[in-house]
Parts: C-alpha cells; sequence; structure tokens
C-alpha cells in the first residue's frame, strides 16, 4: 500500500523540519509549504494529498483564509489546523469552518499522530451513494427524509475525531441515540459511553457523582468510590441538559478538559483521564450564555462540532418508516398481529405537528398498539387529543395565535394526556413513570400540580 501523502504549511522552517521527522517517522510521506500560495501550486499538481497541516497564522494569506479556500475547491480533503498564537475561540472556528481538528503549539509528537491518523481514517467518496443504512435507519436513528440523511452524514463524519460534540434540538428528538451513535462509530467504542442527565442530579451531589471522592471526605464516605468522569475514561462522557450544569461545576470541567486530569473529592492526587464529551440541550443557545445557563468559556470547549436535530414536523416524510419501526419493535416484543396503519388514521398522525417529536410518536403507537383490536390501526384507535376535531374545539383561534403561543398551547395538551397515560400505566407509580418517560421526578411532580391531576 502507498504511503498517505500530507502537506504541510508553514512559514517557520524549523516547524517543518520537526513535521517531516515525525512524519516520516511514522511512515507518511510529507511534502512542504512555506506559503498558502504555494500549497495551493503544490495541490494543483499530481499529488494525491490525504491530508493538509496548516499553521493558522502566515504571512500573506493566513490559516483561516487558506482553508476556506481550500475547503471550496477539495472539499473532502481533511485538514488539521495548527496555532501558538490564537485563542481557543479561533481554533473552535477553524473546526467549524471546515477543519478536521486543531492542535496548539507546542503539541507533542503523540498528540500530532493521533490528530493525523484519525484524519486520515476518513474516507469519504465525493459522490457516496445513499445507501439502505442511510435510507431506513443509522441502528435505532430512522429516516429517510434529507434533514436525517445530513444528520447520519455527520455522525460518520465527526465519529472518528476526538474533538468534543453538543447537539440541540427540541426535547424528544432522538438527541441520545444521536450521542450514543457517535460513540458506537468512534475509535472510543470497546470504552463505556457514561450518561449524565444534569437536570436530575441534585446539586450538592453533583461534583461527587462527576468527580468521586475519597474514603472520609465527607460524613458518610465509608469507602473510596470513582466519579463518572472516571469510569468513562477511554470513552465517551454524555452529558445531557448540559444546561442544566450548575455554573461552579462548569469551571471544573472546564479545567478537567483543558488539563485532562481531575480529583476526587478529599484526595491529593490528580488522575488522568482520556474522555471525549458529547453534550447535549433543548435550550436556546443564545438564550442559555445570555441567562446564564452556560458560562461562555465552557460553552467553547463543548461546542467543537455542532449537530442540530431538526423537530419532527420540519421532516414529516419520516413519519411512516418510524411507524413501521415503531410497529415492528412492538410486534416484536408482544407478538400482537397489529403491524399496519389504515390511511386515514396515517393522514391524522402526519397533519398532527408533534410538540413532543419522536418520543410523542413513539409514546402514542405504544398506546394504540395495546388500544387497537384489529391488524390495523384505525383513526378512532388514536388518542383523541390527535384528532383535527378535538385540536379545533380544544383550540378555536389557533389561526389568531403566533407560532410560539400556538406551540405552547398544542404542548400543554400534550403534556396532559401523555402524562395521564404514563401515570395509568404505572399505576401512579412516580418513579416507575418517570424512569419510562426518560424525565425526573421532580418534573413528574410539577406537572401533577400545574395538571392538577388525581
Amino acid at each position: 500500500m502507498d504511503k498517505p501523502e500530507i502537506l504541510v504549511v508553514d512559514d517557520e522552517q524549523e516547524m517543518l523540519v520537526s513535521y517531516q521527522k515525525i512524519l516520516n517517522r511514522a511512515g507518511y510521506k510529507v511534502y512542504t509549504a512555506s506559503r498558502a500560495e504555494e500549497a495551493f501550486e503544490m495541490l494543483e499538481n499530481n499529488h494525491q494529498f490525504s491530508l493538509v497541516i496548516s499553521d493558522l497564522k502566515m504571512p500573506g494569506m493566513d490559516g483561516l483564509s487558506f482553508l476556506s479556500i481550500l475547503k471550496k475547491n477539495h472539499p473532502h480533503l481533511p485538514v488539521i489546523m495548527v496555532t501558538g498564537y490564537g485563542t481557543l475561540e479561533i481554533g473552535v472556528e477553524a473546526v467549524k469552518s471546515g477543519a478536521f481538528d486543531f492542535i496548539e503549539k507546542p503539541f507533542s509528537s503523540k498528540k500530532l499522530l493521533e490528530s493525523v491518523a484519525n484524519a486520515i481514517k476518513q474516507i469519504f467518496p465525493a459522490n457516496e451513494p445513499a445507501n439502505s443504512e442511510i435510507q431506513e435507519g443509522f441502528e435505532n436513528i430512522v429516516g429517510i427524509s434529507p434533514a436525517m440523511h445530513n444528520i447520519f452524514s455527520m455522525i460518520k463524519k465527526v465519529a472518528y475525531g476526538n474533538g468534543n460534540v453538543l447537539i440541540t434540538g427540541e426535547s424528544g428528538v432522538g438527541k441520545e441515540l444521536v450521542a450514543r451513535s457517535i460513540h458506537k462509530h468512534s475509535l472510543r467504542r470497546n470504552h463505556p459511553i457514561i450518561p449524565i442527565n444534569c437536570g436530575a442530579l441534585p446539586e450538592q451531589l453533583f461534583e461527587s457523582e462527576l468527580f468521586g471522592y475519597e474514603k472520609g471526605a465527607f460524613t458518610g464516605a465509608f469507602q473510596a468510590k470513582p466519579g463518572l468522569v472516571e469510569l468513562a475514561n477511554g470513552g465517551t462522557l454524555f452529558l445531557d441538559e448540559i444546561c442544566e450544569m450548575p455554573q461552579n461545576l462548569q469551571v471544573k470541567l472546564l479545567r478537567m478538559l483543558e488539563e485532562r486530569k481531575i480529583r476526587r473529592i478529599g484526595g491529593q492526587k490528580e488522575i488522568p483521564v482520556n474522555i471525549r464529551v458529547v453534550s447535549a440541550t433543548n435550550r436556546e443557545l443564545q438564550d442559555a450564555l445570555e441567562q446564564g445557563w452556560l458560562r461562555e468559556d465552557f460553552f467553547y470547549r463543548i461546542n467543537t462540532i455542532h449537530i442540530i436535530i431538526p423537530p419532527l414536523r420540519e421532516r414529516k416524510e419520516d413519519i411512516p418508516l418510524l411507524l413501521q419501526y415503531f410497529l415492528n419493535e412492538l410486534e416484536g416484543k408482544y407478538n400482537r398481529e397489529i403491524h399496519k396503519i389504515n390511511p386515514k388514521a396515517l393522514e391524522t398522525l402526519r397533519q398532527y405537528p408533534w410538540p413532543g417529536n419522536v418520543r410523542e410518536l413513539q409514546n402514542v403507537i405504544e398506546r394504540t398498539y395495546y388500544m387497537a383490536s384489529s391488524p390495523a390501526i384505525r383513526s378512532t384507535d388514536l388518542p383523541s387529543y390527535l384528532t383535527q376535531e378535538l385540536n379545533q374545539k380544544s383550540m378555536p383561534n389557533l389561526e389568531n395565535l403566533s407560532f410560539k403561543e400556538a406551540k405552547e398551547q398544542i404542548l400543554e395538551n400534550f403534556e396532559k394526556e401523555y402524562l395521564e397515560i404514563n401515570l395509568r400505566k404505572y399505576d401512579w407509580n412516580i418513579s416507575r413513570t418517570a424512569e419510562a418517560c426518560g424525565i425526573d421526578r421532580r418534573t413528574i411532580h410539577r406537572l401533577i400540580k400545574k395538571y392538577r391531576l388525581k
């Protein structure tokens, strides 16, 4: 097999010599250029470069401008940006502009080779045909819409890197499924993914759960306990509802991400950790920053790569495939011959705006599966709040409301019926209902009080 060819662009001759020594020893064939303009000339020659490594600050055309033009002319060529001058924000901007990774000077040979190896492993043909995996599902993520094609493509692209990922989208769109898929396709897949629901942990226990503690660190600490960060070592730490994390913990986690070390509560020894952080939130990022839910420095660290999952109402072509997926799952569990849905019921489901997204759709199908008595689900089997007649009665002035007001009104109807269905299903056992719905006990109690459920 031919050696991968790497083009290195740096105006410092000593750095070019160092790159050549490190990369040649690792089995790569290295070409060098001292200016961006020289690099473009080399790219137009016959060399089949597998990777470009570029300094960020150079005379003439700087690294970001070089990257912008390079990605337009060679969109599938991975680029690693190197800087000893810029701030973290500039490095993040480089990744957002298309760089595979960025590393800061001075860097170790190990850090450089790790980043290079991850970039080389990317194989993305320019005209990759859509295959059945992308059209029908990516593990447990299902969709055929262009929006979901983009999500599947993003997962494949970011999985092999080490950049921290922030996933945003409304509640119920499947952010944790995307996080788990990124981990499963990454080089960390043989190590654990540790999920943490930042909204479910009491603030006074958050630090000990995250970083662990030593024996005798506080009353009741009868033995040492590793924290969740330590348990994720080598793998992925998934921080769900990241905006609910207390600010003092954001500071400590930021320090961990920068130093790659932690110290247990009551401990003196620093413990090295090697993790990738994937975070998720349903909040608007600008609001989260302006209102202080997220520290700006912490935000830049966790938002190296941003994946936005669209709501179900914006990709309704996925609904029939999701319906069949959920029905197949239920049939496999309960062996009832209900495996299709009649056209009228399907149209009802397609027209409904789904404020609870895929999670709400799954709950509706599960409830309907229990209630239906024929091989095909009929519109009369669906929950009453989905029908157009009931919506028109309960919201006669919907057309006069703003989008936000209409969404809130529909969401309230959904929340009430969704909660009633699950509370009855689990005999009003709050813990079991919270676990089944994927929300914490405090939220259950708040909604019961809000809607005066009995």
